[in-house]
């Protein structure tokens, strides 16, 4: 019966055929059912002995450890015993043979007897030279994967630190307009301080904001502890009646902030500022603990 597609049991009986690992009667079967016409069957069977064929080059050749090898002699050392003991004749035979009353066919059964052993001799070397070859490809491709999973790690290691460096730099250059910028604030008549301690889940953060009436915006600047992923700063005015968000703020790699965020409209006589960590996308109410608070002067 021919196929129409490949199916799991059509791979498998190609797979294990193409690896000499079928009975002699599947084996038979499954070469006169491709002999009969059943071209699905037998693409499968040239895929897989193309695979199998190649196996053997899949990986670096490396040395065999030395406790394999000498598990090999052994083993065709005592097999080689075995087969001498084999082919020397018992006490009959040799005294037959002796006196010249054996039979050709005694001398024929006994030299057929030594042929079939040092075959089996053969087959057994045979065998366990590719489970050696199989055992050391696979420890072969199992280091190489893991080497190039630890190159894939030390390539990201090294493109997170060059773009740390590229911010870093960034930042560097950008110092001197900042300073600028806040001196120019400071000096605005009408713009209130607000000076940003870090409370106790932030002790280190600090910084300033810089409130200018008269253009309802304000700035600013200070070090804040490094945001986690997917978090964000979020500035909130307070005033005497409710926490108004006024926007979101990022860090530096270093922690460092410099930002100018506009006031919300409605925004008279605010009391304080305040910071809290928010998700990146930000929040309509501040989430507790805050990070920093400032009251105006």
């Amino acid at each position: 019966m021919k196929h129409e597609r490949a199916t799991e049991d059509i791979r498998e009986m190609a797979a294990l055929y193409a690896l000499g690992s079928l009975t002699q009667h599947e084996a038979r079967s499954f070469e006169i059912h491709i002999r009969e016409g059943c071209s699905i069957c037998e693409a499968e069977l040239h895929k897989y002995e193309r695979t199998a064929a190649g196996i053997g080059f899949a990986v670096d050749e490396i040395d065999a450890p030395d406790y394999i090898r000498d598990l090999l002699s052994a083993r065709i050392e005592r097999e080689s015993q075995a087969g001498a003991a084999a082919v020397a004749p018992d006490g009959s035979d040799a005294a037959k043979y002796a006196t010249g009353d054996g039979s050709a066919a005694a001398v024929q059964s006994a030299l057929f007897k030594s042929e079939r052993k040092k075959s089996g001799i053969f087959v057994w070397t045979c065998m366990i030279f590719f489970a050696v070859l199989a055992i050391l490809a696979a420890y072969a491709w199992k280091s190489a994967q893991g080497t190039i999973a630890q190159l894939r790690g030390e390539v990201s290691r090294a493109e997170a630190t060059a773009d740390n460096l590229q911010n870093l730099l960034d930042s560097e250059k950008g110092r001197p307009a900042d300073l600028e910028q806040i001196l120019t604030e400071a000096g605005l008549p009408g713009t209130r301080i607000a000076r940003m301690k870090g409370q106790s889940v932030a002790p280190s953060a600090s910084g300033a904001v810089f409130w200018d009436a008269q253009q309802d915006h304000c700035l600013f600047f200070g070090l804040m502890p490094l945001l986690p992923q997917g978090k964000a700063y979020q500035l909130w005015v307070k005033t005497s009646s409710e926490i108004v968000p006024a926007g979101l703020i990022k860090s530096n790699p270093t922690g460092r902030i410099f930002v100018s965020v506009s006031i919300p409209e409605g925004i008279v006589n605010p009391d304080a500022f305040i910071i809290t960590l928010e998700p990146e996308s930000g929040a309509r109410i501040p989430s507790p603990p805050y990070y920093a608070v400032g009251q105006l002067d």
